[in-house]
């Protein structure tokens, strides 16, 4: 009953890491948990479908590695972590 709702705050927290990564960088330490999970939320706001749409788009990519007995994971992790940080950066750039 609740695996869908756990899904889509999942989404709405997704960025919580790269805010977290980007104040620090600035200089501010001082944030905590909590204001990220709050600006992550803020920040996908009507963006989790845009977000889960680039999650699918990998299940090919996560099946090649999973044929080539975890190898192919080798190209396909930082791919898709670049991918979401790419996907980060534009959100923030349209905010």
């Amino acid at each position: 009953l609740f695996i869908i709702p756990g899904i889509i705050k999942g989404y709405s927290y997704a960025m919580t890491p790269y805010i977290l990564k980007d104040k620090f960088a600035a200089g501010q330490t001082d944030i905590g948990a909590t204001e990220a999970i709050t600006e992550s939320r803020h920040l996908m706001d009507g963006h989790k479908m845009d977000l889960f749409v680039l999650d699918l788009s990998f299940i090919g990519w996560g099946l090649l590695g999973i044929i080539t007995c975890g190898v192919g994971f080798i190209w396909i992790t930082p791919y898709y972590r670049q991918t979401k940080t790419n996907f980060y950066h534009s959100l923030v750039a349209n905010n």
